[in-house]
C-alpha cells in the first residue's frame, strides 16, 4: 500500500493511515510508545518534554492575542453546558459554517490559524477550561510536521493536550481527526500518517478518547483527490470538503462513546 503520483492527479489509498494505525498498535510498538506505554508517554511528556521546549514556548508566544480574543469572547458570552469545542489550526479557524454543520450541539470554533499542535497543548488550560466542553474535538498537526518537527513530537503534543484536558475536566471526550490529504501538501502523507498512527496508538489505551481517520476525505471513488473539496491554495477545505468532514465527524458525535 502506497501513495502514488501520476501525471496532474494525485491518488491516495482508502483507509491506509488506518491500517497503519493498527499496525503500530499490533504488529510492534512505534519508538517511545506500544500497548504498555501509553500512560509512561502521557507521564514522560505532559507538561515536561513538550512544553518545556523552548522552541515550542518561543512559537506559541506569537499566539497570546489570539488567545485573549478567545478568553474575552468567553467572559462576554459564556458557553453553555455541554458544548463541542473545536481546536485547530485554519482548517478549523476557516470553518465559516461550523454551527450550521452540527445542528443540534453547541459547538465553539477555538482555531487559529497557522498554529501548531503544540501551541494548543501549551494554551490547553487556557482554551479548555473557560469552556468546559463535554466534547473536543482535535484538528492539528499537519503544520508540525510542515514546519519539520518529527511525528513522536506531534504525537507528543497531543498526549500533552490530552493530559492537561484531562487533568481540568477527566470525564471529557476527546476525538482527534487524522490529517487529511491535501494537493498542497501531498509530499508530507507518509510523516502525517505516522503521526497518525503514534496517536492512535496512544487513543487505544485510554477511556472515552477516539480518532476519526480523515485521510481520504476529500477523495474520489477511483481514489484521486477531488479539486472542488479545496480551495485555491489545495491546502484548505471548501465548502463541499467541509461538508464531508462533518458528515463523518457528526456520525462520531451521535454515536455513543466507548469508555
Amino acid at each position: 500500500m502506497q501513495f502514488v503520483t501520476g501525471g496532474s492527479r494525485t491518488w491516495c489509498n482508502h483507509g491506509l493511515s488506518a491500517v497503519l494505525a493498527v499496525a503500530a498498535i499490533v504488529a510492534g510498538p512505534a519508538p517511545g510508545i506500544g500497548r504498555s506505554a501509553g500512560r509512561a508517554v502521557a507521564a514522560e511528556t505532559a507538561g515536561v518534554a513538550v512544553l518545556a521546549d523552548e522552541a515550542v514556548a518561543k512559537h506559541a508566544a506569537g499566539w497570546e492575542q489570539h488567545i485573549r480574543r478567545f478568553e474575552d469572547a468567553e467572559r462576554q458570552s459564556p458557553t453553555p453546558a455541554g458544548a463541542v469545542l473545536f481546536l485547530g489550526s485554519s482548517n478549523i479557524a476557516l470553518w465559516r459554517n461550523l454551527a450550521e454543520d452540527f445542528p443540534g450541539h453547541t459547538v465553539v470554533n477555538r482555531g487559529f490559524g497557522g498554529c501548531h499542535l503544540a501551541d494548543i497543548a501549551f494554551f490547553a488550560e487556557r482554551l479548555v477550561g473557560p469552556v468546559h466542553p463535554a466534547t473536543i474535538v482535535v484538528s492539528a498537526g499537519a503544520n508540525d510536521i510542515h514546519s519539520g518537527r518529527t511525528p513522536e513530537q506531534v504525537r507528543d503534543a497531543f498526549v500533552a493536550l490530552a493530559t492537561k484536558a484531562r487533568s481540568l475536566l477527566p470525564d471529557v471526550r476527546i476525538i482527534y481527526l487524522g490529517i487529511a490529504t491535501t494537493t498542497a501538501r501531498f509530499s508530507e502523507r507518509p510523516a502525517q500518517m505516522r503521526a497518525f498512527a503514534l496517536i492512535s496508538a496512544f487513543v487505544a489505551e485510554q477511556a472515552n478518547m477516539e480518532v476519526i481517520d480523515l485521510a481520504d476525505v476529500y477523495c474520489r471513488p477511483d481514489g484521486t483527490i477531488d479539486p472542488e473539496c479545496l480551495i485555491d491554495d489545495k491546502l484548505h477545505p471548501s465548502r463541499k470538503g467541509n461538508l464531508r468532514r462533518a458528515a463523518i465527524i457528526r456520525e462520531r458525535l451521535e454515536a455513543v462513546p466507548a469508555r
